[in-house]
Protein backbone atom coordinates (compact mmCIF):
# COMPACT_ATOMS: atom_id res chain seq x y z
CA UNK A 1 0.00 0.00 0.00
CA UNK A 2 3.06 2.48 1.11
CA UNK A 3 4.92 1.86 -2.11
CA UNK A 4 1.75 1.90 -4.36
CA UNK A 5 1.53 5.77 -3.10
CA UNK A 6 5.30 6.66 -3.95
CA UNK A 7 5.22 4.46 -6.92
CA UNK A 8 1.61 5.09 -8.74
CA UNK A 9 1.05 7.66 -11.14
CA UNK A 10 4.94 8.54 -11.44
CA UNK A 11 4.04 10.80 -15.04
CA UNK A 12 1.67 12.72 -12.95
CA UNK A 13 3.62 13.53 -10.49
CA UNK A 14 5.99 14.49 -12.60
CA UNK A 15 4.19 16.95 -14.76
CA UNK A 16 2.93 18.57 -11.79
CA UNK A 17 6.60 19.10 -11.01
CA UNK A 18 7.39 20.24 -13.94
CA UNK A 19 4.21 22.62 -13.88
CA UNK A 20 5.14 24.01 -10.42
CA UNK A 21 8.56 25.44 -11.32
CA UNK A 22 7.67 26.81 -14.26
CA UNK A 23 4.85 28.76 -12.45
CA UNK A 24 7.66 29.52 -9.77
CA UNK A 25 10.12 31.10 -12.88
CA UNK A 26 7.09 32.45 -14.63
CA UNK A 27 6.43 34.28 -10.84
CA UNK A 28 9.73 35.45 -10.42
CA UNK A 29 9.86 36.93 -13.79
CA UNK A 30 6.69 39.04 -13.41
CA UNK A 31 8.59 40.75 -10.84
CA UNK A 32 9.63 43.54 -13.10
CA UNK A 33 11.87 45.79 -12.07
CA UNK A 34 13.11 49.56 -13.25
CA UNK A 35 16.59 50.81 -12.91
CA UNK A 36 18.30 54.48 -14.45
CA UNK A 37 21.80 54.98 -14.99
CA UNK A 38 24.32 56.50 -17.11
CA UNK A 39 26.27 54.74 -19.22
CA UNK A 40 29.05 55.51 -21.60
CA UNK A 41 29.27 56.91 -25.22
CA UNK A 42 31.96 55.35 -27.56
CA UNK A 43 32.39 56.18 -31.25
CA UNK A 44 34.91 54.41 -33.76
CA UNK A 45 36.32 55.70 -36.77
CA UNK A 46 38.06 53.93 -39.82
CA UNK A 47 41.21 54.88 -40.57
CA UNK A 48 41.98 58.34 -41.79
CA UNK A 49 38.83 59.54 -39.94
CA UNK A 50 39.14 60.76 -36.74
CA UNK A 51 36.29 62.71 -34.01
CA UNK A 52 37.10 66.33 -33.73
CA UNK A 53 34.24 67.50 -31.76
CA UNK A 54 31.48 65.07 -29.93
CA UNK A 55 28.44 66.81 -27.83
CA UNK A 56 28.03 64.01 -25.41
CA UNK A 57 30.24 61.16 -24.04
CA UNK A 58 27.98 59.80 -21.74
CA UNK A 59 23.85 59.69 -21.66
CA UNK A 60 21.39 58.16 -19.22
CA UNK A 61 19.18 55.21 -19.76
CA UNK A 62 16.38 53.94 -18.50
CA UNK A 63 15.74 50.20 -17.93
CA UNK A 64 12.99 48.20 -17.20
CA UNK A 65 12.74 43.90 -16.85
CA UNK A 66 12.78 40.93 -14.73
CA UNK A 67 14.30 42.09 -10.97
CA UNK A 68 17.18 39.38 -11.48
CA UNK A 69 17.81 40.26 -14.56
CA UNK A 70 17.92 44.43 -14.03
CA UNK A 71 20.29 43.43 -10.98
CA UNK A 72 22.60 41.77 -13.14
CA UNK A 73 22.48 44.72 -15.71
CA UNK A 74 23.49 47.20 -12.45
CA UNK A 75 26.52 45.75 -11.85
CA UNK A 76 27.30 45.37 -15.81
CA UNK A 77 26.90 48.74 -16.35
CA UNK A 78 29.03 50.04 -13.31
CA UNK A 79 31.63 47.52 -14.50
CA UNK A 80 31.63 49.44 -17.82
CA UNK A 81 30.31 45.94 -19.79
CA UNK A 82 27.37 47.63 -20.75
CA UNK A 83 28.50 50.79 -22.99
CA UNK A 84 26.71 53.06 -25.98
CA UNK A 85 28.72 52.61 -29.41
CA UNK A 86 27.98 54.03 -32.32
CA UNK A 87 30.00 53.18 -35.46
CA UNK A 88 30.96 55.31 -38.19
CA UNK A 89 30.68 53.83 -41.41
CA UNK A 90 31.55 57.04 -43.19
CA UNK A 91 34.84 56.62 -45.56
CA UNK A 92 37.64 59.15 -45.28
CA UNK A 93 37.20 59.26 -49.43
CA UNK A 94 34.27 60.75 -49.06
CA UNK A 95 34.68 64.00 -46.80
CA UNK A 96 36.76 66.45 -48.06
CA UNK A 97 37.99 68.32 -44.76
CA UNK A 98 35.22 67.49 -41.96
CA UNK A 99 31.71 66.55 -42.14
CA UNK A 100 28.78 66.69 -38.90
CA UNK A 101 26.62 63.77 -38.12
CA UNK A 102 23.51 63.95 -35.56
CA UNK A 103 22.91 60.31 -34.75
CA UNK A 104 19.75 59.36 -32.94
CA UNK A 105 20.43 56.76 -29.86
CA UNK A 106 18.20 53.75 -30.38
CA UNK A 107 18.38 50.44 -28.85
CA UNK A 108 21.09 48.82 -31.31
CA UNK A 109 23.82 50.95 -29.90
CA UNK A 110 23.48 49.35 -26.35
CA UNK A 111 24.82 45.75 -25.88
CA UNK A 112 21.72 45.07 -23.61
CA UNK A 113 20.63 41.47 -22.71
CA UNK A 114 17.11 41.05 -25.12
CA UNK A 115 14.88 40.05 -21.60
CA UNK A 116 15.46 44.03 -21.05
CA UNK A 117 13.52 47.03 -21.84
CA UNK A 118 14.96 50.46 -23.16
CA UNK A 119 12.30 52.97 -21.74
CA UNK A 120 14.11 56.13 -22.68
CA UNK A 121 17.21 57.68 -23.22
CA UNK A 122 18.52 60.98 -22.34
CA UNK A 123 19.55 62.79 -24.45
CA UNK A 124 18.39 60.76 -27.77
CA UNK A 125 20.32 61.63 -30.08
CA UNK A 126 23.96 63.39 -30.76
CA UNK A 127 26.34 65.28 -32.52
CA UNK A 128 29.51 64.39 -34.02
CA UNK A 129 32.30 66.38 -35.91
CA UNK A 130 34.40 64.01 -37.97
CA UNK A 131 37.86 65.21 -39.65
CA UNK A 132 40.13 63.57 -42.47
CA UNK A 133 43.48 62.64 -41.12
CA UNK A 134 46.25 63.43 -43.02
CA UNK A 135 50.11 63.70 -42.39
CA UNK A 136 52.16 66.85 -41.52
CA UNK A 137 55.88 67.83 -40.78
CA UNK A 138 56.31 69.99 -37.85
CA UNK A 139 58.70 72.16 -36.39
CA UNK A 140 59.51 70.09 -32.67
CA UNK A 141 59.02 72.75 -29.54
CA UNK A 142 60.58 71.91 -26.36
CA UNK A 143 57.94 71.86 -23.59
CA UNK A 144 59.61 72.18 -20.08
CA UNK A 145 58.10 72.49 -16.07
CA UNK A 146 59.88 73.11 -13.17
CA UNK A 147 62.67 76.05 -12.95
CA UNK A 148 66.51 75.35 -12.70
CA UNK A 149 68.18 75.36 -9.33
CA UNK A 150 68.97 78.78 -8.00
CA UNK A 151 71.76 80.41 -9.77
CA UNK A 152 71.65 78.76 -12.43
CA UNK A 153 69.72 79.12 -16.44
CA UNK A 154 69.48 77.61 -19.40
CA UNK A 155 71.81 79.12 -21.80
CA UNK A 156 70.79 77.15 -25.21
CA UNK A 157 68.43 74.21 -26.23
CA UNK A 158 69.07 71.84 -29.38
CA UNK A 159 66.28 69.46 -30.84
CA UNK A 160 67.47 66.66 -32.68
CA UNK A 161 65.64 65.77 -35.01
CA UNK A 162 63.90 69.79 -35.56
CA UNK A 163 60.63 68.50 -37.02
CA UNK A 164 58.37 64.80 -36.63
CA UNK A 165 55.90 64.19 -38.60
CA UNK A 166 52.79 63.81 -37.05
CA UNK A 167 48.94 62.14 -38.35
CA UNK A 168 45.84 65.09 -37.08
CA UNK A 169 42.76 66.26 -38.65
CA UNK A 170 43.50 67.93 -42.16
CA UNK A 171 41.59 71.16 -41.20
CA UNK A 172 43.61 71.27 -37.93
CA UNK A 173 47.23 70.87 -39.32
CA UNK A 174 46.21 73.48 -42.15
CA UNK A 175 46.61 75.99 -38.74
CA UNK A 176 49.24 74.39 -36.66
CA UNK A 177 52.93 75.11 -37.10
CA UNK A 178 54.72 73.43 -33.95
CA UNK A 179 54.33 70.34 -32.12
CA UNK A 180 55.18 70.24 -28.41
CA UNK A 181 57.42 67.53 -26.35
CA UNK A 182 55.99 66.14 -23.28
CA UNK A 183 57.16 68.15 -20.76
CA UNK A 184 60.05 67.63 -19.50
CA UNK A 185 61.50 68.59 -15.81
CA UNK A 186 64.28 71.02 -15.14
CA UNK A 187 63.34 71.58 -11.69
CA UNK A 188 66.52 71.97 -9.89
CA UNK A 189 69.10 71.00 -12.44
CA UNK A 190 72.78 72.48 -12.62
CA UNK A 191 75.25 72.69 -14.96
CA UNK A 192 76.61 69.26 -13.96
CA UNK A 193 73.56 68.40 -16.32
CA UNK A 194 75.62 69.17 -19.24
CA UNK A 195 77.11 65.85 -18.79
CA UNK A 196 73.85 63.57 -18.75
CA UNK A 197 72.37 65.04 -21.80
CA UNK A 198 71.16 63.90 -24.56
CA UNK A 199 67.97 63.49 -22.97
CA UNK A 200 65.60 61.27 -25.53
CA UNK A 201 61.94 62.75 -24.84
CA UNK A 202 58.36 61.39 -26.58
CA UNK A 203 56.24 63.96 -28.42
CA UNK A 204 52.92 64.88 -27.16
CA UNK A 205 50.15 63.91 -28.68
CA UNK A 206 47.92 67.07 -29.56
CA UNK A 207 48.89 70.28 -31.14
CA UNK A 208 47.00 73.55 -30.08
CA UNK A 209 45.75 75.82 -32.75
CA UNK A 210 44.07 79.46 -32.12
CA UNK A 211 40.20 79.95 -32.38
CA UNK A 212 39.07 83.76 -31.96
CA UNK A 213 40.41 84.47 -28.09
CA UNK A 214 40.60 80.75 -27.45
CA UNK A 215 43.60 77.68 -27.58
CA UNK A 216 41.56 74.46 -29.02
CA UNK A 217 44.02 71.10 -28.49
CA UNK A 218 43.87 69.08 -31.19
CA UNK A 219 44.79 65.00 -30.50
CA UNK A 220 47.42 64.05 -33.31
CA UNK A 221 49.45 60.65 -33.35
CA UNK A 222 53.78 60.91 -33.64
CA UNK A 223 55.73 57.49 -33.08
CA UNK A 224 58.43 59.48 -33.22
CA UNK A 225 60.69 60.87 -30.27
CA UNK A 226 63.87 63.54 -30.31
CA UNK A 227 66.98 63.87 -28.68
CA UNK A 228 67.56 67.18 -26.77
CA UNK A 229 70.43 69.06 -25.05
CA UNK A 230 70.38 72.03 -22.76
CA UNK A 231 73.05 73.99 -21.99
CA UNK A 232 73.65 75.39 -18.22
CA UNK A 233 75.13 77.71 -16.94
CA UNK A 234 75.49 79.86 -13.85
CA UNK A 235 73.21 83.15 -13.84
CA UNK A 236 74.94 86.46 -14.59
CA UNK A 237 74.00 89.61 -12.52
CA UNK A 238 74.97 93.18 -11.95
CA UNK A 239 75.70 94.58 -8.33
CA UNK A 240 76.29 98.24 -7.30
CA UNK A 241 79.16 98.73 -4.72
CA UNK A 242 78.47 102.18 -2.29
CA UNK A 243 81.54 104.30 -0.45
CA UNK A 244 84.09 101.51 -1.21
CA UNK A 245 86.80 103.22 0.85
CA UNK A 246 89.97 104.08 -1.58
CA UNK A 247 93.19 102.50 0.02
CA UNK A 248 96.69 104.35 -0.94
CA UNK A 249 99.70 102.00 -1.53
CA UNK A 250 102.62 103.61 -1.01
CA UNK A 251 106.62 102.53 0.63
CA UNK A 252 106.79 102.17 4.20
CA UNK A 253 109.27 105.04 4.27
CA UNK A 254 107.61 107.12 1.69
CA UNK A 255 108.43 110.87 2.89
CA UNK A 256 105.29 112.19 1.52
CA UNK A 257 101.35 113.19 3.00
CA UNK A 258 98.70 112.39 0.53
CA UNK A 259 95.22 113.92 0.51
CA UNK A 260 92.16 112.85 -1.39
CA UNK A 261 89.50 114.46 -2.76
CA UNK A 262 87.46 111.73 -2.40
CA UNK A 263 87.70 108.81 -0.47
CA UNK A 264 85.28 106.81 -1.28
CA UNK A 265 84.16 105.44 -4.49
CA UNK A 266 81.15 103.41 -6.06
CA UNK A 267 81.68 100.41 -8.18
CA UNK A 268 79.05 98.52 -10.57
CA UNK A 269 80.23 94.40 -11.06
CA UNK A 270 79.07 91.72 -13.02
CA UNK A 271 79.86 87.90 -12.17
CA UNK A 272 77.26 84.52 -11.62
CA UNK A 273 74.15 85.27 -9.19
CA UNK A 274 75.69 82.70 -6.23
CA UNK A 275 79.09 85.04 -5.73
CA UNK A 276 77.45 87.93 -5.92
CA UNK A 277 74.75 86.85 -3.73
CA UNK A 278 77.64 86.37 -0.58
CA UNK A 279 79.29 89.48 -2.44
CA UNK A 280 80.14 92.30 0.47
CA UNK A 281 81.98 95.42 0.80
CA UNK A 282 85.26 93.81 2.19
CA UNK A 283 85.88 91.88 -0.72
CA UNK A 284 86.41 94.65 -3.68
CA UNK A 285 89.31 96.23 -3.13
CA UNK A 286 89.94 99.73 -4.54
CA UNK A 287 92.69 101.73 -4.30
CA UNK A 288 95.74 103.92 -5.97
CA UNK A 289 99.62 103.48 -6.14
CA UNK A 290 101.51 106.83 -5.20
CA UNK A 291 105.09 105.08 -5.24
CA UNK A 292 105.92 107.38 -7.95
CA UNK A 293 104.93 110.39 -6.80
CA UNK A 294 106.36 113.36 -5.38
CA UNK A 295 105.45 117.03 -4.55
CA UNK A 296 104.35 119.16 -5.69
CA UNK A 297 100.54 118.19 -6.39
CA UNK A 298 98.15 117.89 -7.51
CA UNK A 299 97.58 114.75 -9.57
CA UNK A 300 95.04 112.75 -10.66
CA UNK A 301 95.53 108.95 -10.76
CA UNK A 302 93.34 106.11 -11.65
CA UNK A 303 91.45 103.55 -9.08
CA UNK A 304 92.34 100.01 -9.67
CA UNK A 305 90.54 97.46 -8.06
CA UNK A 306 91.20 94.14 -6.73
CA UNK A 307 87.49 91.54 -7.57
CA UNK A 308 87.07 87.81 -6.69
CA UNK A 309 87.18 85.06 -8.75
CA UNK A 310 84.68 85.28 -11.82
CA UNK A 311 83.58 88.87 -10.73
CA UNK A 312 84.41 91.85 -12.87
CA UNK A 313 83.70 95.28 -13.30
CA UNK A 314 80.82 96.91 -15.49
CA UNK A 315 81.82 100.38 -15.85
CA UNK A 316 85.44 102.26 -16.07
CA UNK A 317 86.70 103.39 -12.69
CA UNK A 318 87.14 107.18 -12.54
CA UNK A 319 90.20 108.97 -11.14
CA UNK A 320 90.92 110.38 -8.36
CA UNK A 321 92.63 113.91 -7.36
CA UNK A 322 95.14 114.12 -4.89
CA UNK A 323 97.08 116.46 -3.10
CA UNK A 324 101.03 115.54 -2.14
CA UNK A 325 103.08 117.59 0.21
CA UNK A 326 106.08 117.50 2.59
CA UNK A 327 105.39 116.18 6.07
CA UNK A 328 105.71 118.12 8.92
CA UNK A 329 108.54 117.70 10.77
CA UNK A 330 108.00 118.45 15.21
CA UNK A 331 109.55 121.03 16.10
CA UNK A 332 113.04 119.36 18.48
CA UNK A 333 112.30 120.78 22.01
CA UNK A 334 116.02 121.25 23.73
Amino acid sequence: MIKEIFTGNILTKFMALVMAVALWLYAINRQTEDLTEVVKLNVSVPEGITVLEQSTEEITVHLRGPQSIIENVEGMIKDRQIQARYIVKESPEGIEDQVKQTVPIAREHLNLPNAVKLVSVYPNKFDILLGKLQQKKLKVNLQKKGEPAIGYVIANEFIFPGEVEVMGPLNTLKEASFVNTIPVDIGGITSEQNRTFPWRIGIDQKVIVKRGDKNLSVPVTCNEDVRVWIQMVEQQETRFLEKIKIKVMRPAEYPYEIKLQDEYANVRVKGPKLVLDKLGAEDVVMYIDVTLLRPPGPYKQPIKCNLPKNVELVDKLPEVHLDIREKMRSLEVK
